[in-house]
């Protein structure tokens, strides 16, 4: 029984490894910014978990403000998402084109998403 449940987590972390982790290519496209929306900053709590001995209390993490960008990039049928910190998107408005690097991870003729890794104004 025991070999039978490590060979299903092996196949799980090959899984992960192979859709999250694998090398993959970068990819570059161009695309026009359909909306630029501020996202406020915030915070969420890790919750710590496991075995412990003592009083453990969660750990507050913040997030910084940003804003996120919707791209209709040139020859997809869906949008893509960016997000830039408020110093970096003051040079994007709606209306632009731009540049993107993205990588697409996925398991084949399942699910595939795009992952944009920068964004540049067009030239």
């Amino acid at each position: 029984m025991q070999f039978i449940l490590a060979a299903v987590f092996g196949l799980i972390s090959v899984l992960i490894w192979f859709v999250f982790l694998r090398p993959v290519a970068k990819r570059s496209a161009v695309g026009v910014i359909r909306n630029k929306q501020f996202k406020p900053a915030g915070e969420y709590w890790q919750q710590p978990a496991g075995q412990r001995g003592g009083f453990w209390t969660p750990t507050r993490i913040p997030i910084a403000e940003c804003y996120v960008f919707e791209i209709q990039v040139e020859g997809w049928p869906d949008v893509a998402h960016a997000s830039l910190n408020t110093v970096a998107a003051r040079e994007f408005e709606v209306g632009q084109r731009v540049n993107i690097e993205y990588q697409e991870r996925g398991i084949p003729f399942l699910w595939k998403r795009a992952y944009v890794l920068d964004m540049t104004p067009a030239k």
